[in-house]
């Protein structure tokens, strides 16, 4: 009898043991990998013009790059919960094709404005820069090199190994 009840518990632990490792399943999740995040990005970072920079210039372009930084964060923050909105959208019982279309537009609108911060931030860069500095600047931009997070850099990202599409809880 002892031995039976022993082999039933083992039985059991095993089948939740395995139930839990299928849970997690294979699939895009929460894991390391290319995601948006700090590290290493496209950026306002070490460029050709650089070292040649006065204290002034370092300080308004620093002011320059967080302020674009603080614009950028609310603007992705309306992105997640419009894109939040549209998940939810799509679980109705009935699709509403109108509604999911605005919810679309609403988002392509708040990275079109992104798009645009960006581009009013690198030119007030420019404006900074000497004729001479904005000379030795590279043609994609102020600056290549570590960034703030304005592109995509490694941390936490969609992709890579974590929780994903299986059976289960999605973290």
């Amino acid at each position: 009898m002892k031995r039976t009840m022993v082999a039933i518990g083992l039985v059991g632990i095993m089948a939740l043991t395995a139930a839990t490792a299928l849970a997690w399943g294979p699939g895009m999740g929460r894991g390391m990998g290319m995601g948006y995040g700090p590290g290493q990005g496209y950026g306002y970072g070490p460029g050709a013009a650089v070292s040649m920079l006065s204290p002034e210039q370092a300080a308004k372009i620093q002011k320059i790059q967080s302020d674009r930084f603080a614009e950028v964060a609310k603007v992705r923050t309306e992105i997640v919960t419009k894109r939040m909105e549209m998940q939810t959208l799509f679980r109705e019982p009935v699709l509403d094709q109108a509604k999911i279309a605005a919810k679309q537009k609403e988002i392509t609108a708040l990275q079109a404005q992104i798009q645009e911060q960006g581009l009013a931030a690198r030119t007030a860069v420019a404006e900074v820069l000497t004729p001479e500095q904005r000379a030795q600047m590279p043609a994609f931009g102020p600056g290549f090199g570590p960034g703030r997070g304005v592109g995509p850099g490694m941390g936490m990202g969609r992709m890579g190994m974590g929780p994903g599409m299986g059976f289960g809880p999605r973290w």
